[in-house]
Order: C-alpha cells, then structure tokens, then sequence
C-alpha cells in the first residue's frame, strides 16, 4: 500500500522489508496455522466469495485464505517487489495480483464480498481514503476485517520493549481503537466490533537478537550503539530466566466492519474483480 514513515516529532520508522525474509517471518507454518482460520470466522469468508487482500505482501496469506475456503481472493500491494517475490519465487501465479495504491483502487464499485486489510492501515498515508476505497469496492452486506495493533500493545511486544525508542516509535504510529473506529465510521461503515486477539509466541533467543540488528539497520536508524547494547543486554538478562520456555503474548485487535450504504451504484458481477485487473 502507499507506504508512509508515520509522525515527524519523534523517531520514525522506516517500512522497509526484505522479501525473503518478510515472508519467512510473517508467512511461517505456524503463523498461517494460527492466523489463517481467524481471519476466515471473523472475515465470514467462504467458497466462491469474492475476497480482496489489501496490503497482502508476498501473498501468503491471500493463498492460505483461498486454499482453506475456495474463495476467489485478489492479493493487492503497493510493493511490486514484495508481490513478485511471492508470485515468481514461492510460484503463487494461479492467484490474481494487483500493485496499486490503496487510495486508488483499480477495481469497480462493488465488486468483492469481503475485503481484509491486516497489519497494513499504519503504514499508509491517508487512511481514510484508503477505507473509503475500500468500501466502495464493497457491496451492502459485505465484510470489512482489519488487523492491527493498538498502541500500547505494539510497546510491550518483544524486542521492542527493551528498546524505550522502538517501543515510542512503534505506540506513535499504531491508531487507536477510538481513531482507528472513528475512520472507519467516517468512511461509511456502520455494525462495527472488535475482537481481541493473544498470539502467544515461542522465542529463540538467537533468532530475536539476529533480527533485531537487522531491523535496527533497516528500520531503526535512530537506534544509537548505547541503547542497543543495554536493549540487548536486559534482553539476554531475561533469556537467562527462562531459556526454554520463552513467551511473548502478542496482542491484536481484529475490527470488523459493514459498508452502510450501497454508494449508490448497481451492484455488479463477480467475474467484475478479474476484469478489473
């Protein structure tokens, strides 16, 4: 999607992503296996639905919604390297996918049943065009599912919590439940719920710690040596006390939404999202 560095008063974080990487870490088996049977309950998603992934990456999610329910789902991102990684090298070509702007859809009014947007609406710059968009690719009685994080959850995830800047950094550029609902409702939604989600995950010591330094290099340039070598510090201080079982309960909010209005176009065929692309 249209990628922003989020806030300008303090440090920024730079969505930067290297696509083998990205698809191992957020695509794992155990990811999908959690993630993937939620979003199809929450999403109402089921055979032959017309499903839009907005913000879909390299597509491991989009393929493991269409796998498990036979829906027809269109993977969209604003990154063509990301999805050309997920089409040519992980051969994802049998699905639909589309490099666009979320502001800007390339698809006709109306034309999904179900629409998902995870872990994406921080990164963009106009959130509230992109849900306004997105409920115009929505028919009445379609499904709108976001996943995100709130801000004060986004602070206590691991490694960010012993970092005091990537834990500020990440809370500023994370909405709110009340703006996150507030944009929702302003771009025309209406029957809206929330679900709070725990993903406990299983750490490796050695993999959080390569990844951390690969982040601060990427992601983190406000990062300096001293508050690294102390974040890793406290780090290896707390691996100490639990080694072989540490847990990070990571916590999500699922948000669920209805187009309240047919943005007063005529409804059009299924066949209409593939002739759009």
């Amino acid at each position: 999607m249209t990628v922003k560095e989020k806030r300008t008063h303090g440090p920024v974080v730079r969505d930067r992503y290297r696509p083998a990487e990205f698809e191992a870490e957020r695509y794992s088996p155990e990811n999908l296996s959690f993630w993937t049977p939620i979003v199809v309950r929450l999403g109402h998603i089921h055979q032959d639905d017309e499903v839009l992934d907005l913000g879909c990456a390299t597509g491991g999610l989009t393929a493991a919604i269409a796998d498990a329910t036979g829906a027809h789902v269109v993977g969209c991102d604003h990154s063509r390297a990301l999805l050309d990684y997920g089409r040519h090298v992980h051969k994802r070509v049998s699905r639909p996918w589309v490099c666009a702007d979320g502001a800007s859809l390339p698809f006709r009014s109306g034309c999904f049943d179900r629409a998902i947007a995870s872990l994406i609406l921080h990164q963009v710059r106009d959130c509230q065009g992109v849900l306004s968009e997105v409920g115009r690719a929505l028919p009445s009685g379609g499904t709108l599912l976001i996943r995100t994080v709130t801000p004060e959850a986004a602070m206590g995830w691991i490694p960010h919590c012993f970092l005091p800047s990537i834990a500020q950094a990440q809370a500023d550029r994370m909405p709110s439940i009340i703006e996150l609902t507030d944009h929702i409702t302003e771009a025309g939604f209406s029957e809206i719920d929330t679900e709070t989600v725990v993903h406990a995950k299983r750490l490796q010591p050695d993999q959080v710690e390569r990844r951390l330094r690969r982040d601060v290099a990427d992601r983190y340039p406000f990062v300096n040596g001293d508050e690294l070598r102390s974040g890793l510090a406290r780090m290896r201080a707390q691996w100490a006390t639990r080694r072989d079982n540490w847990i990070d309960e990571r916590r999500f909010l699922l948000v669920t939404g209805a187009p309240a209005l047919s943005r007063g176009v005529l409804p059009v065929c299924k066949d209409d999202a593939r002739e759009a692309l």
